[in-house]
């Protein structure tokens, strides 16, 4: 994966009901034309799984940073999607070929696969993409991204107000305005959530916010906790000796009491479970009411916990090779914490960041890590010399 995901779930989502059988048209009358069910494919969300309705399946999207999804009209291409493999020709949507035009992203430019085209904004800081039927607009609308004025920060006229409140809803090109949810989303904006929308609970429809509803928004409480952002990193020393050690760190902020700087424990001393174990005691640290953004530079260890997990429960915890998954332990513990905060209506979010790319919180991180790493040598350096100082007829036995 890259960038933030996360949450996890054990199944998909709720089963499609049954279609309602019809009787056949009077002679004359003409038949409505009944739309093709779709079939939502949420592969990196709150819940990952399969869904057959949009709004279960935006619930699952909305707010999930670096979310990955895509709708299929048979529920064979959408389970081929979640599983990695190519979906069958006609698993679009509509059956016809779709542009998608990445404005803002790693690669900006026109993609017609839609995964690809993920791959451009996932965990991509407030990316700007839309989706064409034809490619003259997908182009176009790349370019007018390339043709808009940088956007200055600091500036004296802000657009929107606290947390990306905005005062009018958004619109195209065309002063069309933008469907609820489907619009850019605001400076401001916190972790890929539009403020502007909430999920109607009586139609379990994406709806704008009422000027009041925004008014409430921006008076409220400054103190009201945010979303914390927790860095962790892991370390190894010494591999392939007997003085091989492993650590973990994670920062919280400077001076802050709950920083961790430790040796990694256990007779396994890898990076990974370095990396993994970073990741858990950072969970197990952080307020449970609050919201966090673990950032790491750790693919493998958001990987397991936001999309390999899903395969891995699926066939008891085996690969596709036909062998135990490694770190089991480690991940288990993890997506327990998460589903855990997931009931308290509690967001777990991952951002990769880039490892030793002069991020202050990533460089206080691997420090915290090389620091406990250190320690694991020098305990072990310790007790190494105090086993050859033990007289040759001390055995076992008198331990």
């Amino acid at each position: 994966m890259k960038g933030a995901t996360p949450s996890p779930s054990p199944a998909p989502g709720p089963k499609a009901s049954p279609a309602p059988k019809s009787t056949p048209p009077a002679a004359g009358i003409k038949r409505k034309r009944v739309p093709a069910a779709k079939y939502y494919a949420v592969k990196a969300g709150f819940k990952p799984g399969i869904y057959y309705g949009w709004p279960e399946c935006l619930a699952q999207i909305t707010g999930f940073k670096g979310a990955i999804f895509q709708s299929f009209l048979s529920h064979e291409d959408a389970t081929a999607f979640l599983n990695g493999a190519k979906p069958s020709p006609r698993g679009g949507a509509e059956g016809a070929e779709r542009y998608y035009g990445i404005q803002r992203g790693r690669v900006p430019g026109v993609y017609t696969d839609w995964s690809k085209a993920q791959e451009q904004i996932q965990g991509f800081t407030r990316p700007r993409y839309r989706k064409f039927s034809t490619r003259e607009k997908a182009e176009e609308f790349v370019r007018e991204g390339q043709a808009q004025p940088a956007v200055v920060f600091g500036s004296a006229k802000k657009p929107t107000g606290p947390h990306g409140i905005r005062g009018e809803n958004p619109k195209n090109a065309e002063g069309v305005e933008y469907a609820p949810g489907e619009g850019p989303l605001p400076p401001g904006a916190e972790d890929g959530f539009d403020p502007n929308v909430l999920l109607d609970s009586t139609t379990g429809k994406v709806i704008y916010k009422t000027a009041p509803e925004k008014a409430v928004t921006k008076t409220q409480a400054a103190g009201i906790p945010g979303m914390l952002r927790i860095y962790t990193d892991g370390s190894s020393l010494r591999n392939g000796t007997p003085l091989a050690s492993a650590g973990v760190g994670v920062f919280f902020g400077p001076g802050d009491s709950r920083n961790v700087s430790e040796p990694l424990k256990g007779n396994r001393q890898t990076n990974q479970r370095a990396e993994l174990t970073a990741i858990l005691r950072a969970i197990d640290i952080a307020p449970r009411h609050r919201d966090v953004t673990i950032f790491t530079d750790s693919r493998y260890a958001i990987d397991c916990v936001t999309v390999w997990f899903v395969n891995w429960r699926r066939n008891n915890w085996m690969t596709k090779d036909k062998k135990p998954v490694e770190n089991r332990d480690l991940v288990e513990s993890i997506l327990v914490k998460i589903e855990e905060r997931q009931e308290l209506k509690v967001k777990t979010l991952f951002q990769w960041i880039k490892g030793h790319a002069q991020d202050p919180g990533n460089e206080a991180a691997d420090r915290l890590a090389v620091n406990g790493a250190h320690e694991g040598v020098r305990q072990k350096a310790e007790a190494l010399e105090k086993s050859r100082e033990l007289p040759d007829e001390v055995s076992d036995d008198d331990f």
